[in-house]
């Protein structure tokens, strides 16, 4: 019951219905772009029947004519090409293709003259402005003996781009178009969609190339509906050591497909969409499978494929041999390649700052464990071999002092903490490393190695603050210190007031190898070394090869003697 005084009752029924509002909203459907036009003027052509199709140029009044021509069947009533939504086409290929009636909407902001003959049929020519596709006039249509004969449609319409950009356009839409297109005679290039495929397999009116060195970017167009490309986000696979194999689909009659209407320049996310994307998987898979070395999948992309009927190999044991992270992460270098596993394998299944990496490398090395350390890849966790070995889950460090041994975190403060930061400790007796690794089962163990090196302190810290802990019986010599700790510490500054990324080393180097020789060495050769080092870095480029220069300084005073030129005999 309405209680609501001279309330107008809702009606008992509703249908759907276009408002005469949207009628004058019709010119924003589409960008208007020449892209636009000719997607949808080669569509429609392809659809008329036509076997070829013809664009020609002309100057008129500083702006450009551009006209369509094809070969198809004609328009048998002009009053389709006003008639939003409907198209005229058979009922079978709206059927296939989904085809809405509205890509002449392209041309409603810039206007157009269409003229056409339908077989049997006489010709005809209309004039298009945007008021006739606003509905706000009648367009007249006139007889037209110029008509493309035997039947066709012409399409002319005006733009003020120049010759190259509309030939790019026109270039860009006749790519993948199934038809050839001639631009003032000329035929233009066109390319298989699916070309250097290393497969190719039909699926429901859809034809796949699956590709095995070409990874995509993203909304990189994987699909072509018989010339226009889009992107649908087929599937990638990423082998393990190697490029990514990815699929295209190039439409054949796929009426299972739908594209987002008008413009159709995404699909519409159904059902069918992700039974096509897990078809292209398994494409994927089959081609994997003909390749001549089939490539090495992880565990999850392998189980998949045998679960779809594709049985691919699975990977004979091998990893990449661990390498310790530098600190200059932009300077990454690719690791070794993968190798067979040896039987007392590793793997280094636990993340160190690359302080703490560099050391164990160097422990590891000395000790004749580095060849054991493998890294990590959970992509393979599931393949027997890989679960079955035993990891290292965590590295402690313990350092050897006045008799007595202490865990390397006692060490992070300065040993007087009134004193400089990077104030060295007195050298250690010895440092040990411990590995805890895990077994396949559950067991545990500990593998301990010697080391003659440890960082104290925070890790991607300054240099001002690194404390390395050297054992007093180390017989690592100054230069290759300063190494060690380029690799650990060193992180460039990406500030742009910075200097580059060769000054920043080149001065990073100089303080590490000054405080490697600071901690290695006594106090009278630390001054001759930090002297060479200075003469080095800044008199080479003045004393010629060929004589020798004494350099005597005292007092103040400075004494050059040149020795003289060498006579070769």
């Amino acid at each position: 019951m309405n209680d609501t005084p001279n309330a107008t009752p809702h009606p008992d029924r509703i249908h759907a219905r276009i408002h005469e509002g949207a009628l004058h909203r019709v010119t924003r459907m589409y960008t208007a772009r020449l892209a636009d036009v000719f997607t949808e003027a080669l569509q429609n052509s392809r659809r008329a029947g036509a076997t070829r199709l013809r664009v020609t140029i002309e100057e008129i009044s500083g702006a450009q004519a551009v006209t369509i021509t094809d070969d198809g069947a004609g328009i048998a009533d002009p009053a389709v090409l006003l008639s939003f939504g409907e198209n005229g086409w058979s009922e079978e290929l709206v059927r296939r293709e989904d085809a809405a009636g509205m890509g002449f909407l392209s041309l409603a902001r810039r206007g157009c003259t269409v003229a056409s003959r339908a077989c049997p049929g006489a010709g005809w020519r209309v004039e298009l402005t945007p008021a006739h596709f606003l509905g706000e006039a009648e367009a007249i249509v006139v007889p037209d003996e110029e008509a493309p004969r035997p039947h066709g449609t012409a399409v002319r319409f005006h733009t003020e781009e120049n010759r190259e950009v509309i030939r790019r356009a026109l270039e860009n839409a006749a790519r993948h178009y199934p038809l050839p297109v001639t631009l003032d005679g000329e035929a233009l290039p066109r390319r298989d969609f699916l070309e250097n495929a290393v497969h190719t397999e039909s699926w429901q009116g859809l034809a796949f190339g699956v590709f095995a060195d070409r990874s995509r970017y993203r909304d990189e167009p994987d699909l072509n509906f018989h010339g226009l490309i889009l992107p649908v986000r087929l599937p990638t696979v990423h082998p393990v050591d190697g490029p990514a194999w990815s699929v295209r689909a190039d439409v054949r009659d796929c009426p299972g497909l739908e594209l987002v209407l008008p413009a159709r320049k995404e699909a519409v996310e159904t059902p069918f969409l992700e039974e096509m994307r897990e078809a292209a998987r398994i494409a994927i898979y089959r081609a994997m499978a003909r390749a001549e070395t089939a490539p090495v999948i992880g565990f999850g992309e392998w189980k998949r494929a045998r679960a779809a009927g594709v049985e691919l190999p699975a990977p004979s044991p091998a990893l990449r041999p661990w390498r310790p992270p530098i600190a200059d992460i932009d300077n990454w270098l690719a690791g070794p390649s993968p190798e067979p596993l040896p039987e007392d394998a590793l793997l280094m299944d636990t993340e160190l700052e690359p302080p703490e990496a560099q050391a164990l490398w160097r422990a590891a090395e000395r000790g004749g464990t580095a060849p054991r350390l493998f890294e990590a890849d959970r992509r393979f966790q599931g393949y027997p071999w890989y679960d079955a070995l035993p990891r290292i889950k965590d590295v402690s460090t313990d350092v050897a002092l006045g008799g007595e041994a202490r865990p390397l975190e006692d060490f992070q403060a300065p040993p007087e903490r009134s004193g400089p930061s990077n104030k060295p400790f007195p050298r250690p007796d010895a440092i040990r490393m411990s590995l805890a690794v895990e077994g396949p089962e559950g067991t545990s163990e500990t593998i301990a190695l010697d080391a003659d090196l440890a960082f104290a302190g925070e890790a991607w810290a300054w240099l001002a603050d690194v404390r390395p802990l050297v054992t007093a019986g180390s017989a690592i010599e100054p230069a290759e210190l300063a190494d060690v700790l380029r690799d650990a510490w060193f992180s460039p500054s990406d500030e742009a007031d910075a200097d580059s990324w060769e000054t920043q080393r080149a001065r990073f180097e100089e303080e590490a190898l000054h405080l490697a020789i600071g901690l290695l060495c006594s106090e009278e050769e630390a001054l001759r070394r930090t002297i060479a080092c200075a003469v080095r870095r800044e008199l080479f480029w003045l004393i010629p090869r060929d004589r020798a220069v004494t350099i005597t300084v005292r007092g103040g005073a400075v004494g050059i003697d040149l020795a003289e030129e060498e006579v070769s005999p």
